[in-house]
């Protein structure tokens, strides 16, 4: 009789614990719940987009010099001494960045057998004002061919359109939350995240056969034709609509 009684007691002991712990773990879960921004419905994603056409202002040409040589060692003093020259003349010239690029070799093979040595060398040449950069090309030409050739948006100039294109896209996303929350009958939105991105994109100019090989001329039409890059911001995020 002893021992019936001893756990006839324990019964509504543990089960007035299991109670307890249930309502514990109910009331954390509604707090969590509460607490959580995530919890919340009537969110929308929205995006809106502004481009905008820009003229190039800066013009960039790639140089390079190649040599063959029976060992490296006279094959990078061939190299060098092209590159020495292209560099004393094109530091000279105002206006124009100057930069050199990665220098490299390859093993040349006849019939299996190493012969010699061939290695090159790039010259970058970067400024605003095209007629002198191509110019300059031009003067390099005589120990120098180009490898290619290329314009873009200066970095002040993009900055200045993208600081543009974000203000408007930044009303056009409202325009676009204001639209889906008056068709959706809302009394209201808020937004709860927002994230902007730019880009650019310069369509492809065609150029003739044989004109990175050419002479390039200060009067070359085709050597100065700029061309326009396009600019863009995006602006994506999430509103939340206020329903009555």
């Amino acid at each position: 009789m002893v021992g019936t009684t001893r756990f006839g007691a324990e019964r509504p002991l543990r089960h007035s614990l299991k109670v307890m712990l249930t309502a514990v773990l109910l009331a954390c879960c509604m707090s969590a719940l509460a607490a959580d921004p995530d919890s919340h419905y009537n969110r929308v994603q929205l995006q809106a987009q502004q481009f905008e056409s820009v003229s190039n202002d800066t013009m960039h040409v790639s140089m390079n010099t190649f040599a063959e040589a029976r060992d490296p060692a006279s094959l990078a003093a061939r190299i060098n001494e092209d590159m020495e020259w292209a560099l004393v003349i094109a530091k000279r010239q105002e206006g124009v960045t100057v930069g050199t690029g990665g220098y490299q070799t390859y093993p040349v093979y006849r019939d299996n057998v190493l012969k010699g040595w061939r290695g090159e060398q790039s010259l970058e040449l970067e400024g605003k004002d095209s007629r002198t950069v191509s110019r300059l090309a031009g003067e390099l030409q005589e120990k120098l061919q180009v490898k290619s050739m290329s314009f873009s948006v200066s970095d002040e100039k993009r900055t200045g359109v993208e600081n543009r294109l974000i203000g408007r896209a930044l009303d056009a996303f409202k325009a676009r939350a204001t639209i889906v929350s008056g068709n959706l009958h809302a009394t209201g939105y808020r937004i709860v995240d927002i994230t902007i991105s730019t880009s650019s994109q310069r369509p492809p100019v065609p150029y003739p056969v044989g004109m990175m090989a050419a002479p390039m001329q200060a009067e070359s039409r085709v050597a100065v034709e700029a061309g326009e890059s396009s600019i863009s911001v995006m602006v994506s995020g999430t509103i939340e609509l206020s329903l009555p």
